[in-house]
């Protein structure tokens, strides 16, 4: 599979400022805000190993995409890096699996969004106040994605500006109230499979990191800013979740007793002002999040309709606003019509196991590309890549195995309905050149 010369049509405007920005309205989303609780309730007194395990466990995968990124320019990301030397039907699995999980991702945060605003405003949490605030929400940002790169770009990093100082402010004022006794590791290491599961949430919270190699195709030096800009956020992130989990565990004597520990952290020490400021950070965390995934979920499928794989009207790009705006307004409404109709909180493990499946398909594909004297060269090269790049899918099918085995079956369900409008896509194809 080849990059198409579609994407000459977008504007290459964002630049490694913006990458960053994207990138870090993605990790520092829902994951940050919900992980504290749910780990610790798994994993007590461990949560600050089972952190550092997640960052070292992620390493190698990032190191991997660093080194693929170096090699593309187009859109789609990891769905070029499997087009690449995979067959057409595994490509379509990565492209295809990575925009069914944002989609559940939006819906996810949009509810979570919904949970916050409903502490202040119960009347919102259901009925038409709901449906109405959803669709609010929708209009809105689908309304910015539409209307250009640069607008997109412009709110992310308004959105990262509120994100990061949220999480500055919330260590300087918590930090004093800290009772280091709580920090220390008394209880004994939970089993492997509560373990494993642990670590999947953290994996979750990392996820979305794919997405700045997504937008490529609008980058002005992709090669070189998809990989530095992809390592720089994921260590500021992994800093802004130690920050997080440490006042989280150190202030709150049960940790677990609460979907949203930071608010009630900000409660018991500041009282509802406390409550309140928080609830607006949270809120700022999950716009940037949504946000991030409406700018990068629509040009996933653009990339795969760009090669036949989808309706080619999927890769129609406005004439004005130089965006794939029949992408985006598809990729909206399915996102947030999942959020109106269903709740679907728990749909986060499914959503880490379509990642998880497309990660380790890409690590296969680089893999093959060391062994290819025609495959791209990297600008960004990881030494010994093959070798990592094998390990790493080893490992992750590990973790699926062992911490998503129940999602499997929803995931192929999902994938046989993507193959299937594959083949459909195809035969018309043939029908049409017959």
């Amino acid at each position: 599979m080849t990059a198409s010369t579609e994407t000459l049509h977008l504007i290459r405007a964002l630049r490694r400022r913006d990458l960053v920005g994207l990138l870090l309205n993605a990790m520092m989303g829902a994951g940050m805000l919900a992980a504290p609780s749910k780990v610790f309730g798994l994993a007590g007194d461990w949560s600050f190993v089972i952190l550092g395990i997640s960052a070292l466990i992620l390493m190698p995968l990032i190191l991997c995409f660093a080194d693929l990124g170096s090699r593309f320019t187009a859109t789609g990301g990891p769905y070029v890096y499997a087009g690449q030397v995979l067959p057409p039907t595994v490509a379509f699995s990565v492209g295809w699996l990575l925009w069914i999980s944002q989609a559940l991702s939006v819906a996810t945060l949009s509810n979570l969004l919904v949970s916050y605003l409903a502490g202040f405003v119960p009347e919102i949490s259901e009925g038409w106040p709901r449906l109405v605030l959803i669709a609010g929400l929708g209009v809105t940002l689908s309304t910015i994605v539409l209307t250009g790169i640069r607008r997109s770009a412009g709110a992310s990093n308004t959105l990262v500006l509120l994100k990061v100082g949220f999480v500055l402010a919330f260590l300087v004022a918590c930090v004093a109230f800290v009772q280091p006794d709580r920090l220390i590791v008394t209880d004994a290491p939970p089993p492997p499979a509560t373990l494993t599961q642990a670590i999947l949430i953290y994996l979750f919270a990392y996820s979305g990191f794919e997405r700045g190699s997504v937008v490529a195709g609008e980058s002005r030096d992709p090669k070189r800013d998809v990989p530095l800009a992809l390592i720089g956020s994921v260590a500021a992130v992994t800093f802004a979740y130690a920050a997080v989990l440490l006042i989280c565990v150190g202030v709150l004597a049960e940790p677990a007793a609460t979907d949203r520990p930071l608010a009630e952290a900000g409660r018991q020490l500041f009282g509802s002002f406390g409550a309140l400021a928080v609830s607006l950070g949270a809120g700022a965390v999950i716009l940037g999040t949504i946000l991030g995934i409406l700018i990068s979920m629509p040009r996933m499928l653009l990339a795969i309709s760009e090669q036949g794989q989808l309706p080619a009207v999927l890769a129609r790009v406005h004439e004005r606003w130089r965006t794939p705006w029949i992408a985006i307004l598809v990729s909206s409404g399915l996102s947030f019509g999942f959020a109106i109709f269903s709740d679907l909180i728990g749909a986060l493990t499914f959503a880490t196991a379509t990642r998880l499946v497309a990660y380790i398909l890409c690590c296969v594909a680089l893999f093959r590309m060391t062994r290819r004297a025609d495959a791209p060269q990297p600008q960004f090269r990881l030494p010994a890549a093959g070798p990592i790049a094998l390990a790493t899918a080893i490992l992750f099918s590990g973790v699926l195995a062992l911490g998503a085995t129940k999602e499997l079956p929803p995931l192929l369900a999902v994938l046989a309905i993507g193959l299937g409008l594959f083949g459909l896509t195809r035969w018309m194809a043939g029908r049409r050149a017959s």
